[in-house]
């Protein structure tokens, strides 16, 4: 005995799947042309660059950055910070006023700024800060800690 099967003609489904894959497509593309600069997170073994870290000692959300941005805001990140208008409030998640540690590959350095543009205080690091709420400088926080806005890097 033959157990019951229901048998779906394969014209019926395929228009449907092809449908529903030039959709997910179509998602895919706008989403990423509607987004900000994506930075790649840390790598396993640092080579080349900086990685920059959300909390101190190398916690939280990182980005491996081997070349300069001169606005961090620019940069999608962890961080949330609130655009308002005289008619809503939006928030938005970037790098901007959201470092607290940051690891330097063997060769490379990085100066640190508080403003962007690569103006304001800054800081020239050759190696591992864990924490910049240690590092001396003005900044509300405490030392440099949540307060860069934009980093260069270079090979040494």
């Amino acid at each position: 005995m033959v157990p019951n099967r229901i048998v779906v003609p394969v014209r019926l489904i395929a228009p449907r799947v092809r449908q529903s894959r030039v959709a997910v497509l179509m998602l895919c593309v706008l989403c990423h042309a509607c987004s900000a600069t994506q930075l790649p997170t840390a790598p396993s073994e640092l080579l080349t660059g900086i990685v920059v870290y959300e909390h101190a000692n190398f916690q939280g959300a990182s980005a491996h950055l081997t070349g300069d941005i001169s606005d961090l805001q620019k940069a999608d990140g962890p961080c949330e910070h609130e655009e308002s208008d005289e008619y809503s409030t939006t928030r938005i998640y970037n790098w901007n006023d959201c470092i607290s540690s940051v690891r330097v590959a063997q060769g490379w350095s990085a100066t640190l700024y508080r403003g962007t543009g690569y103006g304001d205080d800054s800081l020239e690091i050759v190696a591992d800060v864990p924490n910049l709420q240690l590092v001396g400088h003005d900044c509300p926080k405490d030392g440099l800690n949540d307060c860069v806005s934009s980093v260069r890097v270079r090979k040494r």
